[in-house]
């Protein structure tokens, strides 16, 4: 299968939305936890294409940046959409929304595990442990600390803490690193970090929620003072996020290739510890303790989980027949 790659050519009205169309779909992709978005690109055919647009920035930013535009808005329309979605949903049924991401990141896990088979040295095993170890070990425990200690990082970015303005740019970063690779989720990198609904409920308009949720959105209550300080999160969000694509479309593409077994096993220890922070940590754990979730709530998170994994574990199935996982310079 060919990929299109950028040149000097001007596409035409239908290549343009045609590429509008596949960066929503990334956006959408983008914006779910479990889902990635490397595996969204690598099944429409463009994830060579676009590590070589953001590759080459450098070299020849024109070329690149106009080759990317429409994916660019396109992921914005489409990330937009999404939050408003995930937003509404959440609020009314957190336990299904959560189950429905664990069902998508566990789903994603034969995609680590069949490249854990791919090369492995068994000299190495001490190495591949301790990569396994760290990362399950950083992405259970962030989740569990936030919960058991309550550090509720959204009451932080509403009271401006200055280290969230450390915390917002890095997010931001990890969760790009996290989208350039196929199976892994930058929103589920945001969950884990404890960012992801803070975040979300800051940018997103308010309407009926919980009093924590309005106090947080920039357009409650008409706060001016917040709005400057959350715009100023979005923007270093953003730059978070363009330097970490421009970065890992680099690194990522050298580490699978140089390091790609003990690589694959700390994505998966990521991936395991991410399952535990979804269900414990700040926002959802005092849900529990309060009994604010219903039985309904948590037969149809239970379902979702199953349907999510079978899903998201399909679509993979599809993208490795398309093409293999593709890594720059292979």
């Amino acid at each position: 299968m060919q990929n299109e790659q950028p040149n000097n050519e001007r596409r035409s009205a239908d290549c343009f939305f045609l590429d509008l169309a596949k960066g929503a779909s990334l956006g959408v992709s983008a914006a779910i936890p479990g889902l990635s978005g490397g595996t969204i690109a690598v099944v429409e055919g463009c994830y060579d294409s676009l590590i070589h647009a953001l590759s080459s920035l450098r070299k020849n930013f024109k070329k690149s940046f106009l080759f990317l535009l429409p994916y660019l808005i396109g992921l914005a329309l489409g990330a937009l959409a999404a939050f408003v979605g995930i937003k509404k949903g959440y609020s009314a049924a957190p336990f299904t929304l959560t189950g429905l991401f664990a069902g998508l990141v566990f789903g994603s896990l034969p995609m680590a595990i069949s490249e854990l088979r791919k090369g492995e040295n068994g000299k190495q095993k001490a190495i591949y442990a301790l990569c396994f170890s760290l990362c399950l070990l950083l992405a259970s425990g962030l989740g569990v600390f936030t919960a058991l200690c309550k550090v509720n990082l959204g009451d932080q970015l509403l009271n401006r803490t200055w280290w969230m303005y450390l915390l917002v740019p890095l997010s931001g970063f990890l969760a790009a690193f996290s989208f350039i690779v196929p199976g892994i989720s930058g929103s589920m990198t945001l969950m884990v970090l404890g960012m992801y609904y803070p975040i979300l409920y800051t940018f997103m308009p308010a309407d009926s929620g919980s009093p924590e949720q309005l106090a947080l959105s920039l357009w409650a209550n008409g706060d001016a003072s917040f709005v400057g300080t959350g715009i100023a999160m979005l923007l270093l969000l953003a730059l978070g996020a363009v330097a970490g694509l421009v970065v890992s479309s680099k690194v990522m593409g050298r580490l699978l290739e140089k390091r790609r077994v003990p690589t694959f096993y700390g994505i998966m220890g990521l991936i395991l510890g991410s399952l535990v922070s979804m269900f414990i940590n700040a926002d959802i754990y005092p849900k529990y303790l309060s009994g604010s979730i219903q039985a309904w709530d948590y037969i149809a998170g239970a379902v979702l989980f199953v349907l999510g994994a079978i899903g998201i574990y399909s679509l993979i199935r599809v993208a490795k027949k398309k093409k293999p996982m593709p890594v720059e310079g292979e």
